[in-house]
């Protein structure tokens, strides 16, 4: 696995001086594999790592958030795929840390424990009528086109002719994306067909993605919104007070945010629409109120209130007013940020909804003593903040602290068994690297048959009852 500077690898004496560790990965999405592969890359360290995921499959959000037409940036797969194949590395999926085992027994066995399971849990608005059906939030609709299993079912109401998607993030644009972009830009995609056989019935005319900040606070990527403008038969416009104002600074701020303003203000005023064009609008300033229904408890509307934006455009004051609009819509999304949930066993401030740490090291609670042997690293340990890059560099961060320690010194664990038996033994139906393998070639097998990269299964049962 390792090649020594000096020494051959087979050589008795390179073995010797290599020290042995026994690490538990939590979560096998971006952040626990690229921990693992940085521990890995340790010339003077030998691991073990075993990777538990709850879900029957690996991958995370590569898998299950990524938009299906955004298939360049599922390519770590096969990075992923490799760290798995390896000897001394292996995937437990289907495995609920914290349920099925817990945090203290992990602590027990492995001389190190990695949280790498992500933000699970959407934030929401806090209205009235948020539970309203036809109201989802982007994790159950992102879930539903990506073949999430327990979001499979959704069948969002798309036969309306509004759309309303509270948020002005790379996810909330996704949403809007997927749901007005032409069949035949999806149809060759990875996404789900239930999602497709809905889409084809779709009456939607308008989607409106509302924030209630201003162009200067807007948090989609220019890649994003240039996206829209390459779409056949949608019509992208932007609704703002203060497009002047915004004008008169844009020489004065940095380069990238530049482009995406300016980009963005490009289309405060489009060309006339196409009859049969879908038009996505951004409109700033908005607070949504509460979500209105019909009498048989289904969304009819979206009750907004109007802000103020004053003051420096970069960091302006809101001040909301009296102006309200109620916005017609049969189907809401909100896409306002994703939570850490409390794993249980873990230490957790729940006034910053995040595992308290320090440099990746996991602390008994804010300011206070580390948890000898446990770490964070990803979205379950800063939030849910940054892209892909950003977790390759915060796992890196994670592996130097955990090589750091263990050159300090080495934590005992229980000698002799194996997590595997204490699984067993409770009767957890765990899903190995090679099951996933065979679910892997059959989901490829079906969607060669419909001319798509593959088909995903949103039930494994049959897997789970293969013994």
């Amino acid at each position: 696995m390792f090649s020594g500077r000096f020494l051959c690898s087979k050589c008795p004496k390179f073995s010797r001086l290599l020290s042995s560790y026994k690490v538990a990965v939590v979560g096998s999405g971006p952040a626990g594999f690229y921990t693992t592969q940085e521990l890995l890359k340790s010339p003077s360290h030998q691991f073990s790592v075993d990777i538990f995921e709850k879900s029957a499959v690996p991958f995370g959000l590569v898998r299950f958030g990524v938009a299906p037409d955004h298939p360049e940036v599922k390519n770590c797969i096969s990075t992923f795929e490799e760290i798995a194949a390896r000897p001394n590395v292996r995937f437990l999926g289907n495995v609920a840390v914290g349920y099925d085992v817990t945090v203290e027994e992990l602590l027990r066995k492995y001389h190190v424990v990695v949280l790498a399971y992500g933000a699970g849990s959407d934030n929401k608005l806090g209205i009235p009528g948020e539970g309203a059906a036809g109201c989802y939030t982007s994790s159950q609709f992102v879930g539903w086109f990506n073949g999430v299993p327990q979001h499979s079912s959704l069948n969002p109401n798309l036969s309306g002719e509004n759309v309303a998607i509270v948020g002005h993030g790379n996810v909330a644009l996704d949403c809007a994306r997927i749901i007005a972009a032409p069949l035949p830009h999806l149809e060759k995609t990875d996404i789900a067909e239930h999602a497709v056989e809905c889409l084809r019935r779709r009456g939607v005319r308008n989607v409106n993605l509302l924030g209630r900040r201003g162009v200067m606070q807007f948090q989609g990527t220019i890649k994003e919104v240039r996206e829209f403008t390459k779409l056949s038969g949608v019509r992208l416009s932007v609704d703002s007070d203060n497009i002047e104002q915004i004008r008169s600074v844009l020489p004065k701020i940095p380069r990238p945010k530049k482009r995406l303003t300016d980009l963005l203000l490009k289309h405060s005023s489009p060309p006339p629409a196409s009859p049969d064009d879908i038009s996505i609008c951004i409109k700033f300033g908005w607070t949504p109120l509460e979500i209105k229904t019909d009498d048989k408890g289904h969304v009819r509307s979206i009750v907004l209130r109007k802000n103020l934006i004053s003051g420096d455009m970069m960091s302006p004051d809101i001040t909301p007013t009296d102006h309200t609009l109620e916005m017609s819509c049969s189907c809401v999304i909100t896409s306002i940020g994703y939570k850490v949930l409390q794993l249980p066993g873990v230490p957790f401030c729940h006034l910053t909804n995040s595992i308290p740490e320090n440099l990746s090291r996991v602390l008994e609670r804010r300011g206070g003593a580390r948890v000898p042997g446990l770490y964070t690293s990803g979205w379950a340990r800063r939030g849910s903040d940054g892209v892909l890059a950003t977790t390759i560099t915060d796992s890196a961060n994670t592996a130097q602290s955990i090589l750091e320690d263990l050159e300090g010194g080495v934590r005992s664990v229980e000698e002799g068994g194996d997590v595997c038996e204490i699984l067993r033994e409770r009767g957890v139906a765990m899903v190995t690297f090679q099951k996933w393998q065979e679910i892997d070639t059959l989901e490829r097998e079906k969607g060669r048959e419909k001319g798509k990269p593959r088909e995903k299964l949103v039930c494994y049962q049959d897997v789970l009852n293969e013994r």
